[in-house]
């Protein structure tokens, strides 16, 4: 059996990251070491990873927080697996995810294979990808990229050789696994494993949610040379540019359309107000209210 590393970034996970590792150790591919990167973690982590005895297990620290892409190319520069795969310290790996994926990839004799997964993110829950079979033909893969990415960094499982030629790029304050996937797809072969078999949680502080580091992401992706034909090229280009400004779009819709409500309501409020000034005339008109105020003047008030 050929060793297959697991290369797990993290920070500040201690809630998450025993159940995380187990899902990776209890795999039916057995086969395997895990590489956890800490990226400077200030809370329990390192308590929690030691508590784990399990001999696949390896655990570095490192001195100060330098980013999950940094802590990914740390940890495949010291794997020695033939295969290597990444995993996300709040994430579950299935049972069988490790075994399905390297049998579809040897089955393919493709460099790279990826699955589908399912996301949390609070109430929403989404399947993804979902990939019609009938563009799965010829150099699909990159022409499906350059229209958005589809491929997650737990999904992957790559011969170790790509990483000799392709790491993550460190500059890039999103959309890591897009900008690398994107550079595996232009010179190795993909294959796609149509399984669920991740669980991908989007939790309140994951960089998933951050739109600042969104759109520097986009800005730099734009000007990179992925070495792609002139109609990929504008797809990546008309993606990358609504990724970049959806946000914004977004963020003036809601402010428009609460100004549109709030000028609503102020329009109920003026007719409202209308409504009560004729009453209060009507009522100081009246000749009971003239004899009230007679009665009040007689008596002093």
């Amino acid at each position: 059996m050929d060793l297959i590393s697991v290369i797990i970034p993290t920070y500040n996970r201690e809630k998450y990251i025993k159940s995380s590792i187990m899902s990776v150790l209890n795999q039916t591919y057995s086969n395997i070491e895990v590489i956890i990167v800490d990226d400077g973690s200030t809370d329990k982590t390192e308590k929690v990873v030691r508590s784990i005895r399990d001999s696949r297990l390896i655990y570095i620290k490192l001195k100060k927080n330098r980013g999950a892409c940094y802590a990914r190319n740390y940890g495949i520069k010291i794997a020695k697996g033939e295969y290597i795969a990444f995993h996300d310290s709040d994430d579950i790996f299935h049972e069988d995810k490790l075994e399905k994926q390297l049998n579809n990839l040897i089955d393919n004799k493709s460099d790279l294979d990826f699955c589908r997964q399912k996301v949390y993110n609070g109430d929403l829950i989404e399947d993804i990808p979902t990939i019609d079979k009938r563009i799965q033909k010829g150099d699909w893969v990159l022409a499906r990229l350059c229209k958005g990415n589809i491929i997650g960094t737990p999904a992957i499982l790559a011969k170790k050789e790509i990483f000799e030629n392709v790491l993550f790029d460190e500059k890039l304050p999103r959309l890591q696994d897009y900008d690398f996937v994107l550079r595996v797809a232009s010179n190795y072969k993909i294959s796609y494993t149509n399984d669920v078999l991740i669980d991908h949680f989007i939790n309140s502080d994951s960089i998933s949610n951050n739109d600042t580091k969104l759109r520097k992401a986009c800005l730099y992706m734009l000007r990179k040379n992925y070495g792609l034909d002139d109609n990929q090229q504008s797809d990546l280009s008309e993606h990358l540019l609504w990724m970049c400004t959806a946000k914004i779009a977004g963020d003036l819709e809601w402010t428009i359309n609460k100004c549109h409500n709030l000028e609503d309501e102020c329009n109920i409020l003026k007719q409202e107000n209308k409504q009560l000034k004729s009453q209060i005339d009507n009522i100081i008109n009246s000749k009971r209210w003239k004899i009230l105020c007679k009665i009040l003047k007689i008596f002093g008030k």
